[in-house]
């Protein structure tokens, strides 16, 4: 799948294992096996809804986003790039990443 990021800081972030953990240390592996997963899938619906990684579709602040869970409360939230149907993970090929937060 092809991976955009909303900024250059998360970009340098998310493509760096050890910037990962100084980020995000207390589930720092958890994020790294979400890219790892995120960069060998082909499209959005190869990402399960069932946990671990919980794919879902997000409402309200983040209508047209998906969320994945990487801890018990943080999500990575991203969006997809092409103008698709973004309720069919499956024609999602590109997403851009918008952030890792809690957003409950």
């Amino acid at each position: 799948m092809d991976i955009l990021y909303a900024s250059n800081k998360l970009e340098k972030i998310l493509t760096n294992e050890r910037l990962i953990k100084r980020e995000y240390t207390s589930f720092y592996q958890k994020v790294i096996n979400r890219m790892s997963e995120l960069r060998a899938a082909n499209n959005l619906n190869e990402i399960p809804h069932d946990p671990p990684p919980r794919r879902h579709k997000l409402s309200g602040e983040y209508a047209n986003c998906w969320g994945i869970d990487v801890s018990k409360n943080y999500r990575i939230i991203l969006r997809p790039v092409e103008n698709v149907d973004e309720m069919d993970a499956k024609l999602i090929s590109a997403i851009e990443i918008l952030k890792i937060e809690d957003y409950h």
